[in-house]
C-alpha cells in the first residue's frame, strides 16, 4: 500500500490533519488511517511521532514514505527544514504545510512564504480546524502520487 507521513513536532497538529484529509474524528488511539483516492487507490497515512522528540522513530518511518508532509506551526522551522533534509535523502515528495493556519491573522501567508524561501518548496497552508487548504492539500497529495507534473 502507499503511504503518505504525517512528520512535525509534538503539537503541530498532525493528527489533527490525518483526520481532516479521511473526514474521521478524532480519537486518541490511532496511528495509522487508510483512505480511497480516486486515480490512486488505496493510501496508508501514517502519523508519526514528534520530529522533536529524542528518540524519535520518525525517521525510520520515512524510508516507505512515499509523500511527506512536513508540518510547520510557527515561526521556529529550523528542526523542519533538518527533516526535510533528510526526507529529500529518502526518494519522498515532500510538502512543507503550514499548520494551524486559521491561527495567523494572514491565514499563514507570511510563514509560508518564508518556508518557501528557505527551503525551495511550495508550501500548502491549512487548518484542521476550519477546514481552509485540506482540499487543496488534498490536490497536491493526488498529483504527487499519480507523479504528475507541475502545471
Amino acid at each position: 500500500m502507499r503511504q503518505v507521513g504525517i512528520f512535525g513536532k509534538r503539537k503541530s497538529g498532525k493528527s489533527a490533519l490525518m483526520y481532516a484529509l479521511t473526514n474521521h474524528k478524532m480519537t486518541k488511539e490511532t496511528a495509522y488511517s487508510s483512505m480511497e483516492i480516486g486515480g490512486v487507490g488505496k493510501i496508508m497515512l501514517v502519523d508519526t511521532v514528534g520530529v522533536d522528540v529524542a528518540e524519535s522513530t520518525a525517521g525510520k518511518s520515512a524510508e516507505s514514505i512515499e509523500v511527506a508532509l512536513m508540518l510547520i506551526p510557527n515561526d521556529s522551522f529550523e528542526l523542519e527544514l533538518a527533516w526535510i533534509s533528510k526526507l529529500r535523502k529518502t526518494g519522498a515528495a515532500i510538502i512543507p504545510v503550514v499548520s494551524q493556519a486559521d491561527r495567523f491573522v494572514d491565514g499563514g501567508k507570511n510563514l509560508a512564504a518564508a518556508v518557501n524561501e528557505a527551503s525551495g518548496l511550495k508550501s500548502i497552508c491549512v487548518s484542521a480546524q476550519t477546514g481552509a487548504g485540506i482540499a487543496e492539500l488534498n490536490s497536491e497529495i493526488i498529483r504527487l502520487l499519480r507523479g504528475d507534473s507541475v502545471v
